[in-house]
């Protein structure tokens, strides 16, 4: 079982083809118009081509970007992908030699020339770092640890994103932002911050503040919990957000797997509010079992998108985890299959 906090990774394994100094910790500067981005020229054997582009931290950013289909006549749109929590790359090296990828790949195979599918490594994570346990920032470089904040990793995928749209080629008009756990408040903030994203799919951990998910996750009944059990354990949550409150910027403090900088950050934030902020179509998506994210998160977001009449897509999705898997189905090897049929349906809504 997963812990709470251990946003959902996973490894896609394919067959490879051809294809400074610490910035100040502000979080308050001005999003850039049109970063410029730089191909790198170096073959990696994944299906994503390496570009880097500077984003108005004046950071350096890398991404990777699915290339341009040799049989598109007019112009597609761009899926940008955000991981979950944790300091590893988006790539890895298996054992045989091979490198595996999370979930962009999955989009890759779904994109069949109608889409390109961009993501972004975390700043302070460098290509195939596979940092041990996964999920967490406890082996994580002191680069990340001051990097990872909601603003900062956002401003990251947005200069990215904006770095594509300056592409010739990339259809501007119609653009999609999926964000898995961690990275749904993400997906979430950037379709508010940049208007021409025109649909976000917020999944498997979208809602009101995280804490609200810790506090509920904690108070689940145990086997042997006696009276007062469950209330403990939430109450402990909230006194150990106190400890957080107390010193937000510590990044040698941890929590939970995370420094309480990175919790300060996401914790006051929440997807709600943002997905308010935005006019984008949203498709959200969540387990009933889910470990990781409480379900209520779902229904919160879902209220919420009602009530001020916004357009939007549900799945409740009976019986499935943090990763839309039958908890109580054998686990296969290979691709998660209900996570690709997911993003599939959320691909076909996008193109609708």
């Amino acid at each position: 079982m997963e812990r709470p906090y251990q946003r959902f990774t996973m490894a896609i394994i394919f067959m490879p083809i051809s294809i400074s100094a610490f910035p100040c910790f502000a979080d308050d500067a001005p999003r850039s118009a049109s970063p410029v981005l730089t191909f790198d020229a170096e073959r990696l054997s994944i299906p994503f081509q390496r570009f880097t582009t500077k984003d108005a931290l004046g950071r350096t950013i890398t991404a990777y970007l699915s290339p341009s289909p040799q049989d598109s006549k007019n112009p597609i749109p761009v899926v940008l992908w955000i991981q979950g929590s944790g300091s590893q790359s988006l790539f890895s090296k298996m054992p045989d030699g091979r490198i595996s990828g999370g979930m962009q790949n999955l989009l890759f195979g779904l994109s069949k020339s109608r889409f390109r599918v961009l993501c972004v490594e975390k700043p302070g994570v460098k290509f195939l770092d596979s940092p041990r346990p996964p999920g967490t920032a406890e082996k994580a470089s002191e680069e990340f640890l001051r990097e990872h904040t909601l603003s900062r990793w956002a401003a990251a995928n947005e200069s990215a994103l904006a770095a594509v749209w300056t592409l010739p080629g990339i259809d501007k008009s119609l653009t999609l932002v999926v964000g898995h756990s961690e990275g749904a408040i993400v997906a979430a903030k950037i379709a508010a911050d940049m208007p021409q994203v025109t649909h976000v799919a917020p999944l498997a951990a979208a809602g009101p503040t995280q804490l609200f998910s810790l506090a509920e996750l904690a108070a689940r009944p145990r086997p042997n919990d006696q009276p007062g059990d469950a209330e403990k354990r939430r109450d402990k949550v909230f006194a150990d957000w106190k400890l957080v409150q107390a010193d937000p910027e510590s990044i040698t403090k941890f929590w939970m797997g995370h420094p309480y900088r990175r919790w300060s950050s996401f914790c006051q934030e929440n997807s709600v509010a943002e997905l308010l902020r935005s006019k984008a179509k949203v498709y959200l998506a969540q387990g009933v079992e889910d470990q990781s994210s409480y379900i209520g998160e779902l229904d919160v977001v879902r209220a919420e998108l009602t009530a001020h009449g916004r357009d939007f897509v549900v799945e409740r999705i009976a019986g499935a985890d943090h990763g839309y898997r039958p908890v109580k189905a054998e686990r296969a090897p290979g691709k998660p299959k209900e996570f690709e049929d997911l993003l599939d349906r959320i691909v076909t809504w996008f193109l609708k």
